[in-house]
């Protein structure tokens, strides 16, 4: 498999993604879901929908911006320059 600058491979970035894409439609579908289901068992329609939504489109757009502004090539949290994690007992870390 052809590697990524980064010593990555274009498998592994492509799954970084695929889950970044996923949970940001899980921030902003559930919240809503939660809502419909507390809706139906409180009857209190469509009040905890609406604010599961709010709170989902809210909680989306954050976790987007946080994407966007991310600096290109940066590692991600809990990662170092050396490829070891954050909790490794490495000071530069």
């Amino acid at each position: 498999m052809r590697q990524i600058p980064e010593g990555r491979s274009a498998l592994s970035i492509g799954m970084e993604w695929g889950t970044r894409v996923t949970a940001i439609g899980l921030e902003f579908a559930l919240p809503a879901l939660l809502g419909y289901g507390l809706d139906r068992w409180w009857h209190t329609a469509p009040w905890m929908t609406i604010l599961g939504a709010l709170l989902g489109v809210g909680m989306g757009m954050l976790h987007v911006i946080r994407l966007a502004s991310e600096p290109q090539g940066s590692p991600r949290r809990g990662q170092s320059k050396s490829g070891g994690s954050a909790g490794d007992g490495d000071p530069s870390a």
